[in-house]
């Protein structure tokens, strides 16, 4: 298993405090600062720690409500909302300093059979030929400003193959919509709740991004301040992230110093297993 992949599993590995109280301590895996998807993955995972063997998450709504310091613990605060015949329900608190930094609703279901449809898959290219993200970023590390280059190299955890070419260093007006074909950098464990987060963890790749791509601008432009503000994701079918999958996002509107984005994700035989959404903040500084 890649280093990288290995430190990212390791944070799902959070230390029970009490029945309904868990911790993680801090370590940066490579970014400046907690990555959305990081806190996502572990509130996903305490609330794993509270539920029946068999009840399996299916909706998963939250929002970001301050940001994280990697220099102190986080306390995830389970709320045991509802043990039902078929649902379960939790809310899960990440606090730091007495606050909640990130709140989150996940609701978890028995599998049973019911009646089943998708609309199809758009006829995308396949990740075969297509040069991975990290390829790219290698390339491109001599035109990278100092400050941006230990995340701009930093090994991934997830390798990613972009559809559409986006040129970072100089962002273009581009269609608000991305493809992205994604598998880990290593092989999972057969656990599915550890699919599940790490899908959740990825998941926040992109949304944002995708709702800017039709101002020209992009993470690295110097006037532009994004963040994300909510994030909601639905899982339809099992979930194995051990192979190709496909993460298509698109960005409907941005109004109002706010993106909103939606992603569907595929299989590669193109079965739809989970949703996403998305709202962000994209704010330009005079």
């Amino acid at each position: 298993m890649a280093k990288a992949l290995s430190r990212t599993l390791n944070l799902f590995q959070l230390n029970k405090i009490d029945r309904d109280l868990f911790t993680w301590t801090g370590e940066s895996v490579g970014l400046k600062r907690i990555f959305g998807g990081q806190i996502m993955a572990q509130c996903l995972i305490a609330g794993y720690q509270t539920v029946a063997k068999g009840r399996m998450a299916h909706s998963f709504h939250s929002y970001f409500l301050r940001p994280g310091d990697f220099k102190q613990d986080i306390i995830f605060e389970v709320d045991r909302i509802r043990d039902g015949k078929s649902f379960t329900t939790r809310r899960v608190n990440a606090v730091q300093n007495g606050e909640a930094i990130f709140t989150s609703s996940i609701s978890f279901q028995k599998r049973e059979k019911g009646l089943s449809h998708q609309i199809k898959m758009n006829d995308i290219a396949g990740p075969e030929g297509l040069e991975s993200e990290w390829e790219i970023r290698s390339k491109m590390k001599s035109q990278i400003p100092k400050e941006y280059l230990p995340m701009w190299l930093r090994e991934r955890e997830i390798e990613m193959r972009q559809v559409e070419f986006q040129d970072l260093l100089k962002p273009q007006k581009t269609p608000p919509y991305k493809n992205t074909w994604m598998q880990p950098a290593g092989k999972l464990p057969a656990d599915e709740r550890i699919h599940q987060a790490l899908l959740l963890y990825v998941s926040d790749m992109g949304l944002l991004g995708t709702a800017v791509n039709p101002h020209g601008m992009n993470f690295m432009s110097k006037k532009f301040q994004g963040a994300s503000l909510d994030h909601a994701m639905w899982f339809h079918s099992k979930i194995n992230f051990n192979n190709w999958l496909l993460y298509q996002i698109e960005s409907p509107v941005s109004s109002h110093a706010r993106g909103f984005s939606r992603g569907s994700i595929y299989t590669k035989s193109g079965k739809l297993i989970a949703s996403t959404s998305q709202e962000g903040l994209m704010r330009v500084w005079d």
